[in-house]
């Protein structure tokens, strides 16, 4: 494995009166992985992550061969240390964690390093600062017979235009097994639709756009409300992201009481 060593001196001030001690602290670099991507002009980027004192670092860099990181990349943190994920069974857990570590990344990882290395062209090395993706998952809702996870994506591959994706998912609480959005409700998909939608207002044509443009997997449940979210392009028109909050007051009759969360949000 191929390694860099940074070494830090650490100084000790004592009452001003100057440098008593130092220790030196090794930082040391491996790389986990070269030419994860390779682009059109022939220049590549290695994976490499960091060992503070024999520790492992969280996260990796994305690494141009002059040196010069274009992403860093924090490690996935999926349900095992969360609150409502610890009061599951083991049989439970180990469903949940499968599917999780089936899923996966939310995001694409190529795509985002090659928007990054366009934009270190544009920009230059002196003017350009790297990007961060992250990745994490926590429950956010509670039913007697349903546990709710939403996994969140920030990607930003310009620090300064930030972006929030998330996903949820449900399980049934006594088995693990995944549940599909529309079996929560009592009435068919069609109907479902345009009671969310109904949130967004009075006008037909408003509500017939976005029941359509709905994505299961962006319907979030929290304990006295969910939210539906449309990222920018989810339908013509839509430029930025938006966000539809719907109370379950509006959903009376339609979401299965095995379903609705918690209103104090207790297990």
């Amino acid at each position: 494995m191929k390694q860099r060593m940074v070494s830090l001196a650490l100084c000790g001030l004592v009452l001003l009166t100057g440098c008593q001690r130092s220790t030196v602290q090794e930082e040391i670099w491996e790389l986990e992985q070269e030419d994860v991507v390779s682009f059109s002009d022939g220049e590549a980027v290695d994976r490499w992550r960091g060992y503070q004192n024999g520790l492992r670092e969280s996260w990796v860099l994305y690494e141009l061969s002059d040196g010069t990181t274009i992403l860093t990349e924090d490690d996935a943190a999926g349900p095992e240390g969360d609150a409502g994920y610890s009061i599951l069974s083991q049989e439970v857990q180990s469903a949940v964690s499968a599917w999780y570590q089936g899923a996966g990344r939310r995001y694409d990882l190529n795509t985002l390093l090659q928007a990054a290395y366009t934009r270190y062209q544009e920009q230059g090395k002196d003017n350009f600062q790297a990007g961060r993706v992250s990745q994490r998952v926590a429950s956010t809702a509670f039913s007697e017979q349903v546990i709710y996870f939403t996994t969140t994506v920030d990607q930003a591959v310009d620090p300064a235009q930030g972006q929030t994706l998330r996903y949820t998912a449900a399980f049934d609480r006594a088995s693990g097994q995944r549940l599909e959005l529309w079996s929560l409700f009592t009435q068919p998909e069609a109907n479902v639709r345009l009671a969310l939608a109904a949130a967004a207002g009075d006008d037909p044509a408003v509500q017939e756009r976005l029941a359509a443009a709905i994505d299961p997997e962006r319907v979030i449940f929290y304990a006295d409300h969910l939210e539906v979210d449309f990222p920018a392009g989810a339908f013509e028109g839509l430029d930025t992201a938006y966000t539809l909050a719907v109370d379950y007051e509006q959903l009376s009759g339609l979401l299965s009481s095995r379903a609705l969360p918690s209103s104090d949000g207790t297990a």
